[in-house]
C-alpha cells in the first residue's frame, strides 16, 4: 500500500467510523420515537460531518472513501436488506465529492453539495416507494388529496405545486445542512482536535457475516431477471400469472436464504401493507361511488401488497448474494484490497466512539456544538490507527488463481531476497502432477530444502480432506512446529494460506501466533478469491496485496528491500 494511499484510507476510516456512529446512535433514537423524516435528518447530520472534515483533512477522494467505509459498516450487519442504506450513504458521499471537486473546497462547493445530497435523500425515498408499490400509489395519494379538498371545502394548490413546495423545503434543508457543516468545520479550526484520552481499540473479529451461506454469481443475475419478469406479468396480465412464478420462487428463497424472512416477521412491515390496502379500497376511485367498499380498489390494493412482497423478497435475496466473497474479491483485483484493513480498524473503534457520543437529543438541539465535539475526536482516532499499523509488521500477500504460477513466482522472489542479503525461512508447497493432473503437494522447508508429502488425492486412513486432497496430520504438525521455530529476524514465508486454514486447520493456529509475535516481514501465498477472507480472519492491518499479473518478483523483492526487514 503506497504511503499516500494508506494515509487517506486511514483518514477515511476515522471519518467513516464517526459517521457510522451517528447513523447508529441517532438513527436508533429517531426510529424508536417514530420521528418523521428520520432518513433525511440522518443524511443532514452525515453530510454536515463530511463538510466539517474538509476543514481538517483536505485529501482528494476522502469523502467517497468515508462514504464507502460508513456504508459497509452499516450494511455488514445481520440485517437481511442492505441495499437501501448502502445506496443512500454512497450516493450522498459521491454527490458531495463531485461538488467539492467541481466548485472547490469552499462554501459554494459545500452548499451545492449539501443541497444536492439532501435532494438525493428525497429521491431515494420516493424511488423506494415507487419501486415497492408502483405508480398506483400516486393515483391513491392524488385521490386522497381531492377527497380532503371536498370534505374540508377548501381548494388547495394543484398536486404539482405541492411537489414544488416540498422541493423548496428540501432546498432549505440542504442549505441549512451546508451551513451547519461549515460552522462546525470553522469551529474545529479554532478549537483544534483532541479528546480526553485514547478511544479504546477493540480488535474486530466479526466482519464475516456470511456464516455457512452458499453463493452463486448466476443466482444474482437470476434474481434480477425474476424481479423484472414478475413485475412485467403483474402490469399486463391477471394476477394468477405472476403467482404461478412467485409461489415456487418463494419456496426456493425459503430454502436458499432462510435468514431473509426476518424482515417479514416484523409487525410494522405488515401494518404498512394493511394501511396501503385500506387506502386503496377507500381512495382508488376517490370514494366516487358513495361507498367505502370498492372491489376494484381491493384488487389494486392486493396487487400493490403482492408487488411490495415480491420487491422485498427479491432485494433480500440480492442483498444476500452481494455478500459473496467472490464478488468482494473483485475489489482486490481492481486495487481496492487495502481498504479492508481500514474497514477493520473503523469497526475496532466504533464501540469506543459510541460510548463518547453526545446524547442524541443534544445533537439535534445544538448541532454545531455537537458536530464540533465529534469532529475533534478524528485526530485521536487517526493516531490510534497509525499506532495499530506500526504494531504489526507488513504482510505481503502474493495472489493469483489456482495453477497460475504463484509458487514459481514465490521461488523467484525468495532467491532475489537471498541475493540481497535477507535471511528467508518458511514453507513452500511444491505441486505433484500425474498425466497433467495435480495429485498432491510436497511441503518444502525453505531453509534445508527437505520435502515431505503434505497431501494427496489418494484417500488414506486418518487423513482429513479439503476438497479432493487428503492431508497428512503429521506433516501439518511438522509444518506448524517449523513455522513457530523460525527466528524473528527472518523473513517468514507461508505457501499457501488456503481453504484448510479458513476452516481452522493447516497453519491456522500458527499464523494467529505469528501475526502477533513475528517481528520481520512475512510473505503469504493466497488464492485471489480468498485474499479478503484471509485479511479478515487474521486481522491483518499492515498488508500489501501483490497480484502476480500486475507485479514481477523483482518488484516484490525491491519493495521489501526498500521497506526494510
Amino acid at each position: 500500500m503506497r504511503a499516500q494511499e494508506k494515509d487517506i484510507w486511514l483518514k477515511a476510516a476515522a471519518a467513516g467510523s464517526l459517521w457510522a456512529s451517528i447513523e447508529i446512535v441517532i438513527g436508533s433514537f429517531l426510529h424508536n420515537l417514530r420521528i418523521p423524516m428520520a432518513g433525511t435528518i440522518l443524511a443532514a447530520m452525515g453530510i454536515s460531518l463530511l463538510i466539517g472534515f474538509q476543514y481538517q483533512w483536505k485529501d482528494r477522494g476522502l469523502i467517497w472513501r468515508a462514504g464507502l467505509i460508513c456504508a459497509l459498516m452499516k450494511s455488514l450487519s445481520p440485517s437481511a436488506v442492505i441495499l437501501g442504506p448502502m445506496v443512500g450513504i454512497m450516493t450522498e458521499a459521491l454527490i458531495l465529492e463531485w461538488s467539492v471537486r467541481a466548485f472547490g473546497r469552499k462554501p459554494l462547493g459545500f452548499l451545492v453539495g449539501a443541497v444536492l445530497a439532501i435532494f438525493s435523500a428525497l429521491l431515494h425515498k420516493v424511488g423506494t416507494l415507487l419501486v415497492l408499490y408502483g405508480l398506483d400509489l400516486v393515483t391513491i395519494l392524488e385521490n386522497m388529496y381531492r377527497f380532503a379538498e371536498n370534505q374540508l371545502r377548501f381548494k388547495g394548490p394543484p398536486p404539482f405545486h405541492l411537489l414544488v413546495y416540498l422541493m423548496l423545503i428540501y432546498f432549505g434543508l440542504g442549505l441549512l445542512t451546508g451551513i451547519l457543516g461549515i460552522r462546525a468545520g470553522r469551529q474545529l479550526e479554532q478549537a483544534g482536535t483532541g479528546t480526553d484520552g485514547e478511544i479504546p481499540f477493540q480488535p474486530f473479529t466479526a466482519m464475516d457475516v456470511t456464516g455457512n451461506q452458499k453463493y452463486s454469481p448466476m443466482l444474482l443475475y437470476l434474481h434480477v431477471l425474476i424481479l423484472v419478469a414478475i413485475l412485467f406479468l403483474m402490469n399486463d396480465l391477471p394476477v394468477y400469472y405472476p403467482l404461478a412464478l412467485l409461489v415456487p420462487y418463494t419456496g426456493f428463497i425459503i430454502y436458499r436464504y432462510p435468514d431473509v424472512f426476518r424482515r417479514f416477521s416484523r409487525p410494522l412491515f405488515w401494518i404498512q401493507l394493511m394501511v396501503i390496502l385500506f387506502l386503496a379500497v377507500l381512495f382508488w376511485n376517490g370514494l366516487s361511488g358513495g361507498s367505502v367498499w370498492d372491489p376494484e380498489g381491493l384488487l389494486v390494493g392486493l396487487k400493490m401488497i403482492l408487488r411490495a412482497f415480491i420487491v422485498v423478497l427479491v432485494f433480500s435475496a440480492i442483498s444476500a448474494e452481494l455478500r459473496n466473497p467472490l464478488i468482494r474479491a473483485i475489489l482486490f483485483k481492481q486495487g481496492f484490497g487495502h481498504f479492508y484493513a481500514a474497514l477493520g480498524m473503523a469497526f475496532s473503534v466504533l464501540p469506543g466512539i459510541m460510548e463518547r457520543m453526545t446524547r442524541p437529543a443534544h445533537l439535534l438541539i445544538r448541532p454545531v456544538q455537537s458536530l464540533t465535539v465529534i469532529l475533534k475526536q478524528s485526530e485521536s482516532i487517526l493516531d490510534q490507527f497509525i499506532k495499530q499499523l506500526h504494531k504489526q509488521v507488513p504482510v505481503y500477500i502474493i495472489t493469483g488463481d489456482q495453477r497460475e504460477g504463484k509458487t514459481t513466482f514465490l521461488e523467484e522472489t525468495v532467491e532475489l531476497l537471498k541475493k540481497n542479503g535477507f535471511q528467508v525461512a518458511g514453507i513452500m508447497a511444491s505441486g505433484l502432477d500425474k498425466a497433467g493432473e495435480r495429485v498432491g503437494f510436497h511441503l518444502v522447508d525453505i531453509t534445508s530444502g527437505r520435502q515431505r508429502l503434505l497431501c494427496s488425492t489418494t484417500e488414506k486412513p486418518g487423513w482429513p480432506n479439503i476438497g479432493k486432497f487428503y492431508f497428512d496430520p503429521d506433516v501439518i504438525l511438522f509444518g506448524e512446529t517449523l513455522l513457530l521455530s523460525i527466528d524473528h529476524t527472518h523473513i517468514l514465508v507461508v505457501d499457501e494460506v488456503g481453504p484448510l486454514e479458513m476452516n481452522g486447520g493447516g497453519w491456522d493456529a500458527s499464523l494467529k501466533k505469528l501475526v502477533q509475535k513475528h517481528r520481520a516481514p512475512m510473505i503469504w501465498v493466497v488464492r485471489r478469491s480468498l485474499a479478503e477472507q484471509v485479511i479478515r480472519r487474521y486481522q491483518l492491518v499492515n498488508v500489501i496485496i501483490l497480484d502476480i499479473n500486475k507485479v514481477a518478483p523483482v518488484g516484490v523483492a525491491s519493495m521489501i528491500d526498500k521497506n526494510g526487514p
